[in-house]
């Protein structure tokens, strides 16, 4: 059964993934980020295989970069089908090649050993139990299949300890919550506009192309994702490591564990020039905002026995 958190959470995710969908550009963004080569596999890797979208959002946006890709058949499970109306919109083209199902990451209505890949990105961390929601997902992976997970790594970089806080401050102060629900691309441009008119008013720009460059690091697409950090309740706020996800794969019988990043393209905003961290996680400058950063994780399930005999 779904605790009251978990449906809290899916709630705030429904509304920003609602206007992820509504904005093509957003949601292309989004979809490009399924990549046979940031997987691992050769070009066409996903032609013919049966994928488990586990935790697809309201706009799918996994579901369908796989399906475009040539996946046999993409299960996109959420939490109920209350949540899946703009995601059956998007997959309808797909046919019968697409299923929605309603259910969660903690008990899984499939059978052991279901799926050719298991996608699972951003959603332990919003369950009552991570680590039973990690052995479902190694449970219904085939043996020989791929298994990947994206969690928060441990908030010990400047960024995202100063995240915590203003995830506190948001929760405690309504001024700043009510600031924070009201921020958008517009807001952000009016802002500005206030500010050059007084700056104007006072000193020519010293920098050609100054306010045209400022103007470019704020949209939509930026104020959701920050939206979505403080507002989403979590019950494991950045708390986990690699080594420990290591750990976990292992435990349920795979191999091949490894880390992978990204260069992240198509970034219109601020988030660009922190692309490079995103790649380079491991690098001291990346290390010093983002801590442990985003861990990414991919692994092939060697053996049912080796799964059991951990056990």
């Amino acid at each position: 059964m779904d605790t009251a958190f978990e449906i809290e959470t899916r709630t705030v995710f429904d509304r920003y993934q609602r206007q992820q969908e509504e904005d093509e550009h957003i949601f292309s963004r989004l979809v490009s980020l399924i990549d046979e080569e940031y997987f691992g596999f050769d070009p066409g890797g996903f032609g013919g295989l049966n994928i488990l979208d586990a935790g697809c959002g309201s706009n799918a946006n996994a579901s369908c970069a796989f399906l475009e890709k040539g996946a046999a058949k993409v299960t996109s499970l959420e939490l109920g089908e209350e949540w899946m109306d703009c995601a059956a919109r998007r997959l309808s083209k797909f046919g019968a090649r697409s299923s929605l199902v309603g259910g969660s990451v903690l008990n899984l209505p499939f059978d052991d050993n279901s799926f050719d890949f298991v996608h699972c990105a951003g959603v332990l961390p919003h369950t009552a139990d991570p680590r039973k929601g990690f052995d479902e997902l190694a449970r219904v992976t085939r043996a020989g299949g791929h298994f990947f997970l994206t969690v928060m790594g441990t908030g010990n970089g400047v960024l995202y300890r100063c995240i915590n806080h203003l995830r506190e401050l948001y929760t405690s102060d309504a001024q700043f919550r009510q600031t924070v629900d009201n921020l958008d691309g517009r807001t952000a441009q009016e802002a500005l506009d206030w500010v050059f008119a007084i700056r104007n008013g006072h000193e020519r720009p010293s920098v050609p192309g100054e306010e045209d460059f400022l103007r470019s690091l704020f949209d939509d697409d930026l104020f959701v994702t920050l939206r979505d950090r403080f507002q989403a309740p979590t019950y494991h706020e950045f708390a986990f490591t690699e080594q420990q996800m290591r750990d976990w794969y292992r435990e349920n019988g795979f191999d091949a564990v490894r880390r992978v990043s990204r260069y992240t393209k198509g970034f219109k905003n601020l988030r660009r020039f922190l692309a490079p961290m995103y790649l380079h996680y491991d690098h001291p400058l990346a290390r010093f905002w983002f801590g442990d950063g985003c861990i990414q994780m991919i692994a092939v399930k060697a053996s049912e026995s080796l799964s059991d005999v951990v056990r």
